[in-house]
């Protein structure tokens, strides 16, 4: 397994629809419970169908034969989408995207957002890239590590520091810095603009990555 796509519960816009179609070529496709909603949509079916199902009450009755449904009991210690997330980690899957379509409810905005950061937690014999997407941004942990982004001229990126001091560098965009130092709970590092075809960002200590699209839902950059 080398690609995942998870989908979370939320509200999938029509509008939106062809844009997370076209991210599930090639990929194997799990609905999150409520995440379902996005198959329903479209007339497609997952690889697996996981969760607890108190979003989307039952399961449904048209499932082909290749929709592996993992069934877990409401009371639990893990949330469906932690759950899914260690599935694909016990795969070993290397590259992996949570579609979180809209934020809806606060604690499970943060709940999931959190989720990225097991990576350096659980993971330690393989290095994944693990993300939150959806056609508006992506979100990134970035855990004293480089990213490069490619042909998103407009975008906006904003740094948010996890560690209590982040060394944060950059080129390619509106305002270049080396070894800037924020401080925990700082929102210094927040929207600098993409300029160039190619922009690099290293960072020291732990952080989030959160990419910004304008227009095009996000295609134009990796």
């Amino acid at each position: 397994m080398k690609d995942c796509l998870l989908f979370l519960h939320g509200a999938y816009s029509s509008k939106h629809l062809a844009y997370y179609k076209k991210l599930c070529r090639g990929r194997f496709t799990i609905a999150v419970d409520g995440g379902y909603r996005f198959f329903e949509k479209t007339d497609l079916f997952p690889d697996v169908l996981i969760g607890d199902f108190d979003s989307l009450k039952k399961i449904p009755k048209n499932l082909p034969p290749k929709t592996k449904v993992l069934r877990f009991p409401a009371e639990k210690n893990q949330t469906d989408a932690e759950l899914a997330l260690e599935y694909c980690f016990e795969r070993k899957a290397r590259r992996i995207d949570l579609v979180q379509p809209s934020a809806g409810e606060p604690d499970q905005f943060m709940g999931n957002l959190m989720l990225l950061t097991l990576t350096r937690r659980l993971v330690a014999e393989y290095n994944p890239q693990v993300r939150i997407v959806n056609a508006g941004y992506e979100i990134v942990f970035l855990d004293n590590t480089r990213k490069i982004v490619a042909n998103a001229v407009g975008d906006t990126v904003s740094i948010l520091p996890l560690s209590k001091k982040v060394k944060y560098t950059c080129r390619g965009t509106a305002y270049n810095v080396r070894e800037f130092k924020i401080k925990q709970g700082q929102s210094v590092g927040l929207r600098n603009r993409i300029t160039a075809r190619k922009a690099v960002f290293d960072i020291t200590g732990q952080a989030f990555f959160i990419r910004v699209y304008t227009g095009d839902f996000g295609q134009k950059g990796a």
